[in-house]
């Protein structure tokens, strides 16, 4: 009789562990959202995009990277190590691109469900740009693996353009502008 009481005991405890876990991971998550949702709302303090990705135009520049590179001298090691973490630093841009693209494309969607009949060649407008835009993040994601391997060069400057346009674009409308403020 005693064996039975002690394995529902320690079900009944595990599924209080497992329980305790879940809301933990849902608290986690909750605060990681919310983290986010401050990390947007600071993005609009910066004038433009193109301007906050300004770095990342120069970032794997040739001609940067070629004055570092005799700075280092006989340091090879040196500058694979400046190379990696420049590279690093583009990734992460590149991952804040996306989201800002995502950030954007949210709107834009939030848009198209309040838009008028008159307006709705959005909806072409958004896939094609949709489209466009994953097609050169592809690009560059691609020739960044090249770059890596010390092959070729990366131009930022249209996908930072396209992005800017797009929202430039989006703000312009005033039934979004009345719902972002």
């Amino acid at each position: 009789m005693s064996t039975p009481l002690i394995v529902v005991f320690a079900l009944a405890l595990a599924l209080v562990v497992i329980l305790a876990a879940l809301v933990l991971r849902v608290k986690q998550r909750s605060q990681s959202l919310s983290a986010l949702g401050a990390a947007d709302a600071s993005n609009g303090d910066r004038q433009s995009i193109a301007e906050y990705y300004l770095p990342m135009t120069r970032i794997l520049d040739a001609s940067e990277l070629a004055v570092a590179r005799e700075l280092a001298g006989e340091r090879t090691a040196d500058f694979e190590r400046f190379r990696r973490a420049r590279i690093m630093a583009f990734q992460s841009y590149l991952s804040d691109m996306r989201l800002d693209f995502h950030r954007i494309e949210f709107k834009m969607h939030y848009l198209l469900l309040s838009a008028s009949q008159q307006e709705a060649d959005l909806v072409g407008k958004l896939n094609s740009l949709k489209a466009k835009f994953r097609y050169q993040l592809l690009r560059i994601e691609i020739k960044l693996i090249f770059f890596r391997l010390g092959i070729g060069t990366i131009e930022i400057e249209p996908l930072v353009l396209m992005l800017q346009q797009f929202e430039e674009n989006l703000m312009r409308r005033p039934a979004l502008g009345a719902a972002a403020a």
